[in-house]
């Protein structure tokens, strides 16, 4: 009898990665014993009738909603939410003289002032406003031989606030509206070197750089280094937590929201977004053994600002725009809203980001008999960031490492190894091409430097305001889009209810709610564990309270409806702090 109920005590308190003394330890928190996580399959709503032909596409598609994201283990769905079939319409691309007596763009239709025609700007994505040309108009000062101005082609892009991923170009980057206006580059006067030629030079090609006609103001700052942090963190979910706040996300993490056509998977999911691949390489990470050194900073090159009236849109999005019915079809909607973005941004400023994650293995260090200061000091050192420390680090039990010294290849060395540090996780926005896609591919290290070198003329932007998507058709130049822009509006609250993090949990103890693709589940803290995070070593701990989703809105009552949430997703526990924001939202009708 004794020897059973050993047997279920065992198995009642193993688990993997926790010590002996630990398992006995482990207790279900009381504020949540009446909670068993019970698991919760996904579920797809039926298939919406096909769409009519789109005819500059010679396809055809259809939708079905997402009803249920799959909790606590439960099945996860197969297949797309989204689906598509070639098909004939009899309707042409585009309808004729629509223009009146305005230039027509040939493959997206876009009218142009007669003119803008044979000016020698493109116009047209097509070019077609430049064929036949026999005397072609120069502008003034050739404007011709002016780059664009840095960074433009970036802040022309939709923004995806469920992902935090860019979308597809919103504002035409590459119109300029027969104007010529330039931008000065104050530092245009440092000296370059040409290895060809062995000689100095100022880099006169940089002096001015073109303004395109969406922007209303670009202005280049003089760059300087900005002071780098160094921050420990003892658990995955207070780095997770940092990350997320200097994003500005507020109610857990989105990740792939299925709609582009890709199988409704975890693996799917994952393979979409930067964040995914963080959190994925992260998750490696979740013993207690591990904590996280982050060294980051932010440089901005540039301040800039967005046209707000007469907005020219992109030709592609001017195309998608008006193949949307006018009557009410949420899954073409929807469409428009993955592939364009939630918002669109209005001002911001361009520069880069430097993030470095390095993961301290606590027991090697301790073997070693190393700090985290001097961990920080040396791995500076092969970032290029100068910490003024060239001491040698003696490791116990052996001889010393010697002075810390730049690595060659921008790999992890031996010396960063015998420390403790496990892995790095780089997280680079702006820079050269190579350096630009968030987090870096080749597990390689960017060097501060050579980093700060490429920022200039290669920004990301970095910090920006945006408003909702419907909202800039109230500000194109194509006329009256009224229709549409309340379809778009009505089709943006469903999205972001569909594909919102607050529809998994509740998350206990401080758990964080991840939705991938079709697939919910809860990053636990150190020292939580369970499908919920339920399980916690120590009973009476702050747990902070997390907000529900949003109700459907009311009716229309003079002018004005609302909708609520509630802060039981889950509510807060022993002392833990109530959810930040306003429990009631409002807005005219």
């Amino acid at each position: 009898m004794f020897a059973a109920a050993f047997f279920l005590l065992f198995l009642m308190t193993y688990q993997p990665g926790v010590t002996i003394q630990e398992k006995v330890n482990w207790r279900v928190s009381r504020a949540v014993q009446s909670f068993t996580p019970t698991a919760v399959s996904c579920q797809l709503d039926n298939w919406a009738e096909w769409t009519d032909c789109f005819p500059c596409q010679d396809k055809k598609y259809r939708y079905r909603s997402l009803l249920q994201p799959n909790k606590f283990g439960g099945t996860i769905c197969s297949g797309n939410v989204w689906d598509q079939a070639s098909c004939h319409s009899p309707t042409a691309c585009l309808s004729q003289a629509q223009c009146g007596q305005d230039f027509q763009c040939k493959e997206t239709g876009r009218c142009l002032k007669r003119h803008l025609v044979c000016n020698g700007d493109k116009d047209c994505l097509d070019g077609s406003d430049e064929d036949d040309c026999e005397d072609v108009r120069i502008l003034e000062n050739d404007c011709s031989q002016y780059d664009p101005i840095p960074g433009s082609e970036k802040a022309a892009l939709g923004y995806n606030i469920l992902t935090q991923e860019e979308a597809q170009h919103v504002y035409d980057a590459r119109y300029y509206g027969g104007q010529c206006e330039t931008v000065y580059n104050g530092e245009w006067r440092e000296l370059q070197y040409d290895p060809a030629c062995e000689r100095l030079y100022y880099g006169d090609d940089d002096k001015y750089f073109r303004k395109p006609y969406n922007f209303l103001k670009y202005h280049f700052e003089a760059q300087a280094d900005t002071k780098i942090s160094s921050e420990i963190y003892n658990d995955a979910n207070d780095l997770l937590t940092k990350v997320k706040n200097d994003k500005s996300v507020s109610s857990g993490l989105t990740i792939g929201v299925g709609i582009r056509g890709v199988p409704v998977t975890v693996t799917a999911g994952v393979s979409m977004s930067q964040d995914a691949a963080f959190l994925k390489k992260l998750s490696k990470y979740h013993e207690k053994k591990y904590s996280f050194m982050r060294i980051f900073t932010k440089v901005q090159t540039a301040h800039f600002k967005m046209r707000r009236e007469n907005i020219v849109l992109d030709e592609g999005m001017l195309q998608s725009l008006m193949e949307l019915p006018e009557r009410y079809h949420y899954g073409m909607y929807a469409k428009f809203i993955d592939d364009y973005g939630t918002h669109y941004i209005t001002s911001g400023s361009m520069g880069g980001v430097y993030e470095y994650i390095l993961v301290l293995n606590r027991e090697k260090m301790e073997t070693a008999g190393v700090t985290s200061a001097e961990i920080q000091k040396c791995f500076g050192v092969s970032l290029g960031v100068e910490y003024e420390y060239s001491e040698a680090i003696q490791i116990k039990g052996s001889s010393s490492l010697g002075p810390c010294k730049k690595s060659g290849d921008g790999k992890l060395t031996e010396n960063e190894k015998a420390m403790g540090v496990e892995d790095f996780i780089s997280r680079v926005r702006g820079g050269s091409s190579g350096w630009g896609g968030g987090l870096t591919q080749d597990s390689s290290l960017v060097t501060y430097r050579s980093w700060g070198r490429s920022l200039k003329y290669n920004p990301a932007v970095i910090d920006f305001e945006m408003k909702p998507i419907h909202e800039i058709l109230q500000h194109t130049n194509l006329g009256s889009l009224e229709t549409k822009r309340q379809n778009l509006r009505r089709a943006l609250d469903k999205y972001l209810m569909e594909f919102n993090a607050c529809r998994c949990g509740p998350c206990f103890n401080n758990g964080e709610p991840i939705l991938e693709g079709t697939s919910c589940k809860c990053q636990c803290p150190v020292g939580r564990q369970g499908l919920a995070c339920e399980q916690m070593q120590s009973e009476g701990a702050k747990a902070d309270g997390r907000w529900s989703c949003w109700s459907s809105w009311s009716a229309c009552r003079s002018g004005t409806q609302e909708r609520r949430r509630e802060c039981n997703n889950p509510a807060p526990q022993n002392g833990g702090a109530s959810c930040p924001g306003h429990r009631v939202q409002t807005q005219a009708c």
